[in-house]
């Protein structure tokens, strides 16, 4: 098996939740040069629920939060989360230059929770095999949150490869389809 193929986990800590773009881009001017950011809230006309709306990458987060239109889409209730890569990068020549371990966090994450302010990455599955942990923290960087911080993020997405499909894990209760917002 080649090595491009290989099954990677990968772990997030997510951060927050911050309410304003704002302090998201102070915290991670202070403590973050690369990473991951979702946005949660609702979109405008839209009733409901909040819900998982964007997921989105950068090598500066301080300043693509200002920028991204996915965080510009939710307009009410909106909470950011901001997520570091804590596991080790796949050995290898680099291929590209963004990380494969934020790549690949972002890409399952859009694609198996087909969040809807994603258009790219939720067309097709990650190019490779993985299994993205999320565990979540307060906005100190030391307290882990006592609950995940949106009923439809999973503890574990785990993507086997193309022909097994993926699955996501909420406390150990198994879904084996992808997730719609309401």
């Amino acid at each position: 098996m080649a090595a491009s193929y290989k099954h990677l986990t990968i772990t997030v800590d997510w951060f927050g939740p911050y309410t304003s773009v704002e302090e998201a881009a102070a915290a991670a001017k202070e403590d973050f040069e690369d990473g991951l950011y979702l946005v949660a809230g609702k979109r405008k006309s839209q009733h409901g629920k909040p819900c998982l709306q964007y997921v989105g990458i950068a090598t500066r987060l301080s300043t693509r939060l200002f920028t991204s239109d996915g965080v510009k889409s939710v307009t009410r209730d909106r909470k950011i989360w901001l997520g570091e890569i804590s596991s080790s990068a796949p050995p290898g020549k680099k291929t590209k230059a963004t990380k494969p371990t934020i790549d690949l966090a972002e890409w399952a994450h859009a694609y198996f929770l087909d969040l809807p302010c994603n258009t790219k990455k939720r067309v097709n599955p990650p190019p490779r095999p993985v299994t993205v942990l999320n565990r979540w923290w307060k906005k100190d960087y030391e307290t882990p949150a006592r609950q995940r911080p949106h009923r439809d993020w999973p503890d574990v997405i785990d993507y086997l490869g193309n022909g097994y499909g993926g699955r996501a894990a909420w406390f150990g209760q198994a879904r084996y389809e992808r997730f719609m917002c309401d």
